[in-house]
């Protein structure tokens, strides 16, 4: 279930009865055995948590985003998006390294989106009592969908819900990818 606000002072936190954490980093990953998505993330409460994405709930999470970022979108040309892209790209990223075995692990059932200012806010629930969200402008949102084409890439899954913005001739070379 993928749902966004219809009105701007709708909050989503102040509707759930669960504590959401904020994603300081992740690392994607395909997990071939679960055939899933699965991000590791590093809460900014000091803890890690694994949450997983289907395939189907993957496509819905792309084909909503990318209406959302094209919402906000100050991009004029396709060439200010490639350096902007390039820019974001170029930072150094370490992986995330779940070490812990408290490590919260589940599914993720259901994504909330909610309008910001300068952005947007994700919220990944899995209908129960586990949430994680994340907030970005437009660079980093784009970094995500740019992220998770890799993964469906690495997957096999059909690419057919991505933007034509998406390089389609990017080297896929490691099996993860870290967004900060």
């Amino acid at each position: 279930v993928i749902k966004s606000p219809k009105d701007k002072n709708n909050n989503f936190m102040d509707q759930i009865s669960m504590q959401s954490h904020l994603l300081k980093t992740f690392t994607a990953n395909f997990d071939p055995e679960e055939d899933r998505i699965r991000l590791d993330c590093d809460l900014h409460i000091e803890e890690q948590a694994q949450i997983f994405f289907t395939q189907r709930l993957g496509r819905l999470f792309i084909l909503e985003l990318v209406k959302k970022v094209e919402q906000i979108s100050n991009i004029s040309s396709l060439q200010d998006l490639t350096n902007d892209m390039t820019t974001n790209s170029n930072e150094i990223k370490q992986p995330v390294s779940i070490a812990s075995k408290q490590t919260k692990v589940w599914l993720i059932k259901s994504i909330d989106f909610e309008n910001l200012e300068d952005g947007l806010r994700i919220i990944f629930k899995d209908n129960d009592k586990h949430a994680v969200h994340l907030e970005g402008d437009e660079p980093l949102l784009r970094n995500i969908i740019d992220v998770f084409f890799k993964m469906f890439y690495i997957a096999e899954w059909s690419t057919d819900c991505f933007p034509v913005w998406i390089d389609v001739e990017t080297k896929i070379e490691n099996q993860s990818v870290t967004i900060h």
